[in-house]
């Protein structure tokens, strides 16, 4: 089989499409802040952080991508990167692009976005992977890269599956909530941290039964967790409090029983949906609400 070859890649032509059908359909993997999300490459593209609104599609909620940080194009096979004017730039081969200036993208290319000089923080990195194996790979890092003791993604992606899923809802369908466990340091403190990990275990498998195929959960931090049930307010509100209810029938290790609060918003009466960031702030009043009220249970 004939094959491409760039100074550091070879690429067999059946994945490229130059000569017919693409196998698969090329991806760009996002590296930001200990998260590694996935994006398929297909027609015109922008990448760049939400803001006011706009939301890009590819949207990295990160403060070091610009609103418009670079266009990303993919047709009949090829794909190619064009930078914005932006402040910190975009990477390629060791050379900072100039605005405005495309280059093409290669299966395992990649594109950085430089940290602040003071920032302790990580280049964001790109791949561009087209070859099944490549994409494969970057999946398994993916899921590797989700939080260790539940499995869950954390609210980087979260932010991302919420911004692209909204576009898509039809009159916006769904409640965004937050839920914590009551008690928890004191968990800890009596039980043990493994006691602690068992409940965060038992809350995320209970959790993701609520959500579902069609919503999405996070842990936020600590024993907090953040998600979407597609479901209308009355009935989001029904199955967090029976799925409550379960979990503090039986003991946690047959050693204690565990309780949970949490905070949901309507996100179909709030005034800008796609502002994530004051909907969970709306959401953890409602949940410092639950606490003040006496704990398990939903407000």
């Amino acid at each position: 089989m004939e094959e491409k070859t760039t100074f550091l890649h070879t690429i067999p032509e059946e994945y490229l499409g130059r000569t017919g059908q693409q196998s698969v359909k090329p991806r760009l993997f996002v590296c930001c802040e200990h998260e590694i999300l996935e994006f398929v490459l297909e027609g015109r593209q922008t990448l760049g952080r939400p803001a006011e609104g706009t939301v890009p599609d590819i949207p990295v909620t990160n403060r070091f991508i610009s609103r418009k940080h670079g266009i990303f194009e993919t047709r009949d096979g090829k794909i190619t990167y064009t930078a914005e004017k932006t402040t910190n730039g975009t990477i390629f081969r060791r050379r900072k692009l100039q605005p405005g200036e495309t280059v093409e993208l290669w299966d395992g290319d990649e594109l950085i976005v430089p940290v602040a000089d003071n920032d302790n923080g990580v280049d964001i990195l790109l791949v561009c992977a087209i070859v099944e194996n490549r994409i494969k790979i970057w999946r398994d890092m993916r899921l590797a890269s989700r939080d260790a003791l539940t499995g869950l993604s954390g609210r980087n992606a979260f932010r991302t599956w919420y911004l692209q899923k909204y576009r898509k809802w039809d009159d916006h369908p769904g409640c965004l909530f937050i839920m914590d466990i009551d008690f928890f340091k004191r968990i800890n403190d009596v039980y043990g941290h493994a006691a602690g990990d068992d409940a965060l275990k038992i809350l995320t498998e209970e959790l993701l039964l609520v959500v579902g195929s069609e919503g999405f959960v996070c842990r936020w931090g600590g024993d907090e967790f953040v998600g979407v049930v597609t479901a209308p307010h009355a009935e989001a509100k029904r199955l967090l409090q029976e799925m409550g209810a379960r979990i503090g029938e039986n003991k946690i290790n047959g050693q204690f029983h565990m309780t949970v609060s949490a905070g949901v918003v309507d996100i179909s009466q709030v005034p800008d949906p796609e502002d994530i960031d004051a909907i969970v702030i709306e959401a953890d009043q409602m949940l410092y609400r639950a606490k003040e009220n006496g704990k398990n249970q939903v407000e």
